[in-house]
């Protein structure tokens, strides 16, 4: 069975010539296609490279997991402690930059906030040209267009309001979890080295 090729969901080319087709639309093609045909690329655009971002470094995350365990049983074999408690701090302390960079950078959150935007802007615009939903009352472009342009304004404010909150809260959060990380490592990697630390208390003379 053949494989089928992945269908784009969105192109510029096939917006812009839905737009060029309609005449009415003449004294706005400008604003349809900087401003909603742009806004709605970037905001796919940005979908798109979150994914990829996020499955990858999710990727890294969970194969570093498998890896550790395998490392763990090496290193009780005589001769390879050595080498397999460097893999291991080596491969812990990629998991753990990972797991924190993904926290900071949300490429999750990104991913689905961008395309939430992206897909609510574009159903924004198509209702605009078929003169449909709560543009049906509205007997020209030229009446509809000025109510058109508010809820496009309205909608690039909501999302630019949404991701900056999104991400600060993430900072402090992202921040405990990267140190609680890499304080189970360091941890673990002494216990791997026979490592003791000195007792913070003074014995008795």
């Amino acid at each position: 069975m053949s494989k089928q090729p992945e269908e784009t969901l969105v192109t510029r080319e096939d917006l812009e010539k839905v737009i060029d087709g309609i005449t009415d639309l003449e004294p706005y093609r400008e604003f349809l296609k900087r401003r909603w045909v742009g806004m709605v690329m970037w905001w796919h655009g940005r979908s798109v490279e979150a994914r990829q971002k996020y499955f990858l470094l999710r990727a890294i995350v969970i194969t570093g997991g498998v890896l550790l365990p395998v490392l763990s049983a090496l290193n009780m074999r005589p001769g390879w402690a050595p080498f397999s408690s460097m893999a291991i701090a080596i491969v812990g302390a990629v998991v753990a930059g990972c797991a924190a960079w993904e926290g900071v950078a949300n490429y999750g959150e990104i991913w689905r906030e961008k395309r939430r935007a992206a897909e609510l802007l574009k159903v924004e615009g198509w209702q605009f040209l078929q003169r449909c939903g709560k543009y049906q009352v509205d007997e020209t472009y030229k009446t509809a267009f000025v109510r058109f342009a508010a809820e496009v304004e309205n909608l690039i404010a909501r999302e630019v309001g949404e991701y900056l909150g999104v991400f600060d809260s993430s900072l402090a959060q992202t921040r405990q979890t990267a140190i609680q990380i890499l304080t189970d490592l360091i941890d673990d990697v002494r216990k791997r080295a026979g490592y003791d630390p000195p007792s913070s208390g003074k014995g008795t003379a």
